[in-house]
């Protein structure tokens, strides 16, 4: 039985390296997000909880699932988030990341949420956003909170190229927004959130990362890029034959909580097709332990593409076009 792989698809490829600490409790952190897929470990609790605040979004992004998608939209109650971090601070969870499919900033909540996450001990908390809604006011308010880093999703570094891609942003506003971020942490003696600019690597981009470098590089603290990822027609095209020894590292590092408490195994699971059950009713920890043991047995036996969700999933199909140990079926 080999080991589960690691995520290939994001990329740093400048400034500084937001995830690192000289902190004893994050290096274990980190070591076992590393090890744990690698030994099949899981212990009694994820490192990682991706709890999705909001699958609304403000933009109308080309590359984008949720652009396309057919899920119900809404947004977590306190309660629901209570809950979930109530026992993640218990259970001595790592990281949690406040979105999955929508734009965090859209919750009027979202401050209160990162300020309980903290005050319940967990190490990194951060989320993703497009920043269009990154006002001044709500900076101060991110940095208020105790926010640990801060991803900003953002294609190039020209008007044209950006607005295109980020249908419905303004290029001008948006840098504005995270040059005023960088300045008023700055001035309040704050050396978080820690801030990383993360394009899609869209076909205009890819032969222009050193122009994007060097637009970014002394705005914010980290430069890097996701792999754009394949349509799912394209994943059942080029995989759905194709068994492999692939295991997924997520199942020894993290679980997915939609906005209605829905939990799911996989960030990746757009339309909640590997529900495990619902954080408003039951256990994290039991579901993590529990439920996610029938999904962690099919991987370890080589057969995650009898799994449709795992089937169509772009990490997966990312490893197979690199795996030259695959066969495929008869049928």
């Amino acid at each position: 039985m080999q080991s589960a792989r690691t995520d290939k698809i994001h990329h740093d490829i400048a400034g500084e390296d937001i995830l690192s600490s000289k902190e004893e409790s994050f290096i274990r952190y980190r070591t076992k997000w590393d090890e744990n897929p690698k030994n099949l470990e899981y212990g009694d609790f994820p490192l990682h909880l991706d709890i999705e605040v909001t699958s609304l979004c403000n933009l109308k992004c080309p590359f984008c699932a949720t652009t396309y998608s057919k899920f119900t939209d809404g947004f977590m109650k306190w309660e629901t988030v209570k809950k979930i971090l109530d026992e993640a601070g218990e259970k001595g969870l790592c990281s949690c990341k406040f979105n999955f499919r929508g734009e965090p900033l859209l919750h009027k909540d979202i401050g209160r949420f990162i300020h309980y996450a903290k005050k319940k001990g967990i190490m990194d908390v951060f989320f993703n956003t497009n920043a269009v809604l990154l006002t001044k006011e709500t900076a101060k308010m991110l940095i208020n909170s105790g926010l640990d880093r801060l991803t900003v999703s953002f294609e190039g570094f020209e008007k044209e190229m950006y607005e295109k891609s980020r249908v419905g942003a303004s290029f001008e506003k948006v840098v504005a927004h995270i040059e005023s971020l960088m300045d008023m942490r700055e001035k309040m003696g704050s050396h978080k959130p820690k801030v990383r600019i993360q394009a899609v690597l869209i076909p205009e981009l890819s032969n222009r990362l050193d122009e994007y470098v060097n637009f970014w590089k002394d705005k914010v603290d980290q430069v890097s890029f996701n792999d754009m990822e394949p349509s799912v027609d394209t994943i059942k095209q080029r995989t759905k034959k194709i068994i492999s020894p692939w295991i997924c590292p997520s199942l020894y590092q993290r679980m997915t909580i939609m906005w209605d408490g829905t939990i799911t195994a996989c960030k990746n699971d757009y339309n909640g097709k590997l529900s495990l059950g619902n954080a408003n009713f039951m256990s994290i920890q039991k579901c993590w332990i529990s439920s996610l043991e029938p999904l962690r047995k099919i991987h370890c036996e080589d057969r995650a593409h009898e799994v449709e969700a795992c089937g169509e999933c772009p990490l997966r199909m990312s490893e197979l076009i690199k795996d030259e140990n695959i066969k495929t079926r008869d049928n």
